[in-house]
């Protein structure tokens, strides 16, 4: 006998969230092992710029699709007077 798989429906909470993104925001055990991958700091989450930000060495790791890059390459420069250093 087959089984087949039926696919479940969305929950309702999910369909009344006014159109928010039910993965925009990280998973706090995800932000609680991260570093930083050249001074191996902590990092300040910025959801609202979807970016990690390290300030000693002042870079701002990219968040794609919820998945933090995690590359030199890939991380803005922040000047030393920018408002995410503060």
């Amino acid at each position: 006998m087959l089984c087949r798989q039926v696919p479940l429906p969305l929950p309702v909470w999910l369909l009344m969230s006014n159109n928010v993104s039910w993965r925009s925001r990280l998973d706090p055990r995800l932000l609680e092992i991260l570093v930083c991958p050249i001074c191996k700091g902590p990092l300040d989450y910025r959801k609202a710029q979807a970016e990690l930000v390290c300030k000693p060495c002042r870079l701002a790791y990219p968040i794609k699709d919820d998945i933090p890059v995690m590359l030199e390459d890939e991380a803005r420069s922040l000047p030393s007077d920018a408002p995410e250093l503060a």
